[in-house]
Order: structure tokens, then C-alpha cells, then sequence
């Protein structure tokens, strides 16, 4: 994949494209997931929107429903390009060999 500028994850193809993930929060009962954007791209196609206003009308909180609360009361969050997709680049390559140096 080549980086294009600027870099915009608008829909659940360029989110999936680029490698990156999503997690979802109920701020009613403070539960949350790591979303599939896989299986999100597959449900709900390539071109479906990425942003809250999008993913708000298709995600709800199973709990919050069944309990009758405000199942919408969502807040998500973009992750960080997954590790097997940087190509051996650490953000802190010191925390991947176990040992890191001090300066005297």
C-alpha cells in the first residue's frame, strides 16, 4: 500500500485498506469491543462510512437495549496501525528486545 496525503479513513475499505482498527465504548454501562472491521466491511460494505454519525445508526449496545437504557450512547476509537502490518518497524525498539539503555 502506498500512503497517500493526506491520509483519510472515511469509510470501513480505506480503514480496512490501511490496516487499522476500531474499538467501540458504551458510556451508559462502560462496556467495550475491538471491532472487526473485516466482518463491518463485509456486513455493511466497503464504501459505508467510518465516522461516528455512520457507524451510531448500525451499533448499539446489546446490554443497554435489553435493559431498556440508551443503547446509542456510543463512543469509538480509531487504533494505531496493527503490528503486522508496520513491516518491522517499532514505535520503541528497545520494549521488543526486553532491555532498554540509560545515559549516564
Amino acid at each position: 500500500m502506498t500512503m497517500k496525503f493526506p491520509f483519510v479513513e472515511d469509510t470501513l475499505g480505506k480503514k480496512l485498506e490501511a490496516g487499522t482498527g476500531m474499538s467501540v465504548d458504551c458510556l451508559t454501562c462502560r462496556r467495550n469491543a475491538v471491532l472487526n472491521v473485516a466482518e463491518l466491511v463485509k456486513r455493511l460494505g466497503p464504501d459505508h462510512g467510518a465516522m461516528h454519525w455512520d457507524l451510531v445508526k448500525v451499533i448499539f449496545c446489546h446490554e443497554c437495549r435489553a435493559a431498556g437504557r440508551d443503547d446509542r450512547n456510543l463512543q469509538f476509537t480509531n487504533l494505531a496501525v496493527t503490528p503486522d502490518k508496520r513491516k518491522g518497524w517499532t514505535p520503541c525498539p528497545w520494549r521488543e528486545a526486553g532491555a532498554r539503555t540509560k545515559k549516564a
